[in-house]
């Protein structure tokens, strides 16, 4: 019997990320991402289908279609095999949602470098005094906040393994050794998990103390050097990032783990499900459940069904 508490958007929203609703409109002000190809893209994209205007100064909040809708959308061109019409073709699809996933991924990261004492540490500080031991965390976010909250809480009481235990087979070096008495299920991914689909093996963005230090974002994508990079479009060069698969006799590029928010999400990597699976374990027995920042959106079936 245990606490368990569940993170939503809300609650990184509360140490100055995005929600939802807001990651298009971040990735276009004034302040957001660089005008790279996967930027670039997404705007061209935007433009000539959803009447966005071309000043970005007139753009609004609401002047942008809601990211579920908008992904969902393009996940079934691309499951039909289908040109969204005829500027867009399949081909065209395929480095659309590339670049969504890009801005994902670059509006968290880009909003939330942060320490690692925030409001996710001192809340769940506050269970550990009151019970003596960690909460489990389930966790809807890919930001990794409440993984380095969790590493700090460890550390604090002497448990020196001090990395969380993620629910699933991760092969990374030096994990297995380090997985302390805290665990974190992660039910849409993270961003530092990388996956290689060829052999299913699970890697995570740790340097050789345990820590979450390496620079996923930069790695997956090579932004530094995006004028070479991507001479040959959007789709091959993403494919063709330095990452591989630390078994010797894969060798197989890695991808991201991210379930991005769409009404067809695809919960069949093994490792996710296996997260889902010990979560569930969790809810059930749990003897008490807080719900932090999360709202039940309609197209989180899945989610709304695990808690039922």
């Amino acid at each position: 019997m245990s606490t368990v508490v569940i993170f939503g958007a809300g609650a990184t929203k509360a140490c100055g990320g995005p929600l939802t609703n807001e990651i298009l409109f971040n990735a276009f002000n004034s302040n957001g991402l660089t005008n790279n190809r996967f930027t670039a893209l997404l705007n061209e994209f935007l433009i000539d289908n959803f009447h966005l205007s071309r000043h970005r100064s007139r753009r609004t909040i609401n002047s942008y279609p809601g990211l579920p809708l908008l992904i969902s959308l393009v996940d079934t061109a691309i499951n039909r095999n289908q040109p969204f019409n005829n500027e867009w073709n399949f081909d065209r699809m395929l480095m659309v949602r590339e670049a969504l996933e890009y801005v994902i991924f670059a509006i968290i990261k880009k909003k939330l470098e942060i320490g690692f004492e925030n409001h996710y540490y001192n809340f769940l500080q506050k269970i550990f005094i009151k019970e003596r031991k960690l909460p489990t965390v389930v966790s809807l976010n890919y930001d990794i906040i409440v993984d380095n909250a969790l590493i700090k809480l460890m550390l604090e009481k002497e448990d020196f393994r001090f990395v969380p235990n993620y629910g699933c087979e991760i092969s990374s070096e030096g994990y297995k050794e380090r997985i302390g008495k805290a665990d974190l299920y992660k039910l849409h991914g993270s961003l530092n998990w990388l996956y290689c689909p060829a052999c299913n093996r699970l890697e995570v963005g740790m340097d050789k103390s345990g820590k979450f230090m390496r620079k996923e974002l930069d790695r997956l994508y090579r932004l530094k050097n995006i004028n070479k990079v991507y001479t040959k479009g959007l789709e091959s060069s993403y494919k063709r990032r330095d990452d591989k698969c630390n078994d010797s006799k894969c060798r197989t590029k890695l991808r991201p783990i991210i379930i991005t928010p769409t009404h067809f999400k695809d919960y069949r990597n093994p490792h996710v499900s296996s997260v889902w699976y010990n979560a569930e374990r969790a809810l059930r027995t749990a003897k008490k459940i807080y719900i932090i920042g999360y709202s039940l959106p309609e197209d989180d079936i899945d989610v709304i069904y695990l808690l039922k």
